[in-house]
């Protein structure tokens, strides 16, 4: 897969009952929370931006569901600000980690900076998996790796392995990793997944459980969400296929059933699509895609992979949420997320960009961030950071918003 397409999981042997793995090769996540995670010179963003997940003692328990760290983070800013960039920087960041070995061992590395400059392209991510805490560091040229770095913390941060130009240093338990060839354009992390070394793969299997719709080119919808393959997958696994359709009912849109049919194509291959019922005067009437609503169709398709990621407890990115949706609807997905957890349930957490104001009351000030640009420089702070009374826990931040007292606000 190359580096810049969106990835959702598509595994057939996924469950509809909360499951307890997601993962392509079959192995349980353990629980894990991505914490932090920042980027330099990558895009638009010049001087780097942090999108900090962490939620600390004076977070309302209603907020932080007595969690380390926030379950949803909301991207708001005006046209052209940066959002997507922001969101394109983690998804190229799990994508690298994870799946960089599988690719060409000539191609360059899709990674672009702030207007060509010669400066390396600077990541890292923080992120707890079981009771252990990693930070991965990353900076990269398209040519190649200048630097990658992981360093682990259960009582104090140490060193797991650093490789630069001169090579890998690891831990004396990880010396494999000295003599282990890495290619110029694939990381540390995949390359030691590939050669079966397992202490790095609670860290491979969090960057891959990362799913998103961004690329390089902006958002992939079609490679992320395609119709028909939702419809080939929901037809294989009616559990699934009733929690879609479940939500559906409950967003009262009309429809009282989903079908999956399919027919056979010119090549010999069989095409799977929704049918979906709606009640007219008492009867069954069906409807197919084409006649659909486009917000319909939109549900639908992003049922499946939040619904995965939900109950498998990883990490989704979803770019321009709320598109063809309702903005009374978001607050339904959003709910998926912002359920209270059980002691031993799976934590997901959903990164996503939007236009809507509305959802900043319901994701509050430690779960908003704001993208900004000044003189063609992006940069990012979440609401909470801003000094003073303005917002608070029990006012609503679309008044200050609409008011250009935050910022996130294009200039007509």
């Amino acid at each position: 897969m190359p580096l810049d397409e969106g990835r959702v999981i598509t595994d057939g042997r996924l469950r509809m009952e909360y499951y307890t793995s997601a993962t392509s090769d079959g192995n349980r996540q353990q629980d894990s929370m991505l914490l932090e995670y920042g980027l330099r010179n990558f895009l638009s963003f010049k001087e780097g931006a942090t999108v900090n997940f962490r939620l600390d003692a004076n977070v309302p328990p209603r907020i932080s569901l007595d969690l380390p760290a926030a379950t949803v983070m909301c991207i708001k800013g005006a046209n052209g600000s940066g959002k997507t960039h922001l969101l394109k920087g983690l998804a190229f960041l799990a994508s690298f980690a994870s799946s960089s070995f599988s690719t060409d061992p000539d191609a360059d590395i899709p990674v672009a900076p702030f207007f060509s400059s010669p400066e390396a392209s600077a990541f890292f991510a923080e992120f707890q998996v079981a009771d252990t805490r990693y930070r991965y560091e990353l900076d990269v040229h398209a040519s190649g790796v200048a630097r990658e770095a992981l360093y682990k913390a259960s009582k104090r941060r140490t060193l797991v392995f650093e490789r630069t130009a001169d090579g890998v240093r690891a831990i004396a338990r990880l010396k494999a990793l000295e003599t282990m060839k890495v290619r110029r354009n694939a990381s540390v992390v995949s390359a030691a997944y590939h050669h079966q070394i397992d202490e790095l793969l609670p860290v491979h299997t969090f960057f891959k459980n990362i799913h998103f719709n961004v690329g390089s080119s902006g958002t992939r919808e079609s490679l992320f969400m395609d119709l028909h393959k939702v419809a080939q997958l929901l037809s294989e696994h009616d559990d699934v296929r009733g929690y879609v359709e479940q939500f559906l009912q409950d967003c009262d849109i009309g429809i009282t059933r989903l079908q999956i049919s399919s027919e056979e194509g010119s090549d010999g291959q069989r095409r799977f699509f929704p049918v979906f019922i709606h009640e007219v005067d008492g009867q069954p009437c069906a409807v197919m895609p084409a006649t659909e609503s486009a917000g319909t169709k939109q549900i639908f398709r992003l049922m499946l992979p939040i619904a995965a990621v939900v109950a498998s407890g990883s990490v989704l990115i979803l770019d321009e949420l709320d598109l063809y949706l309702h903005p009374h609807l978001l607050p339904r997905l959003l709910g998926l997320f912002l359920q209270t957890k059980a002691p031993g349930d799976p934590i997901a957490q959903l990164l996503f960009s939007t236009h809507h104001s509305e959802v900043m009351d319901l994701c509050g000030r430690y779960r908003t961030t704001f993208v900004n640009k000044d003189n063609n420089q992006s940069y990012a702070y979440r609401l909470d950071e801003i000094p003073g009374d303005l917002l608070r826990n029990d006012r609503s931040l679309v008044a200050p918003y609409n008011d250009r007292k935050i910022g996130g606000v294009p200039r007509l």
